[in-house]
């Protein structure tokens, strides 16, 4: 079980937004729902989905497994959310083709392990013990992932921060990225507030060599 404590605040933040926007990008608390896109682009860049075993922490409303699936891809998918009603709707909107659980990531328990774990806007909203939260959070997930994980973050480089939003020192990213994989990359080309970092559990360069000695 985690010592940090539960993120109520941030379950309840959520919760407001759904009461408020509904089932959209306003209700994840993104301005648009072309910068949610352009994030999970990020993310499909950490490696090949298709029939791989994929986490989405911090689901929301299962928005990145509708994305992946527009484009063809069909990973074995479990999302998880710290707000229940996402999940319930997550339930409802895709039925037995994704598996979603109510969890906190600190305190959730895989049965087993993924091949990818990814997570988009997990680290954006600066509620109680969030900064605190973020490297266990990465070691969690780098832990659970037989290959890569990607995640992104506000970029703290972006000169017109919004009001209580959690901006992340890119070159820090990396650093803190180095002590717990041993191959990682970061992309900060693609909105001019935003880095997705990419962690692999096997250096890719021992991968190349393993394919020129085969």
């Amino acid at each position: 079980m985690s010592s940090l404590p539960q993120p109520e605040s941030t379950a309840q933040w959520y919760e407001d937004k759904v009461r408020t926007y509904g089932f959209d990008h306003r209700g994840l608390g993104f301005r648009s729902r072309s910068s949610q896109v352009k994030r999970f682009e990020a993310l499909l860049r950490v490696g090949e989905l298709d029939g791989q075993r994929v986490l989405d922490v911090g689901c929301g409303f299962g928005d990145l497994l509708a994305f992946l699936h527009e484009r063809g891809i069909e990973p074995i998918y479990t999302g998880i959310d710290v707000c229940e009603p996402m999940v319930r709707r997550c339930v409802e909107r895709f039925g037995e083709s994704g598996r979603f659980v109510a969890a906190d990531v600190l305190d959730y328990e895989p049965a087993g392990s993924f091949d990818y774990v990814l997570a988009s806007g997990l680290f954006g909203l600066d509620a109680e013990d969030t900064r605190e939260r973020i490297l266990p959070t990465l070691e969690r997930m780098v832990s659970w992932a037989r290959t890569g994980v990607a995640v992104n973050f506000l970029s703290a480089a972006y000169p017109n921060p919004a009001e209580n939003r959690i901006y992340v020192e890119p070159g820090k990213a990396i650093e803190a990225a180095l002590t717990l994989a041993p191959s990682v990359r970061l992309d900060h080309t693609y909105l001019p507030n935003d880095f997705t970092l990419y962690l692999y559990r096997s250096p890719l360069w021992a991968c190349d060599s393993e394919a020129r000695t085969a």
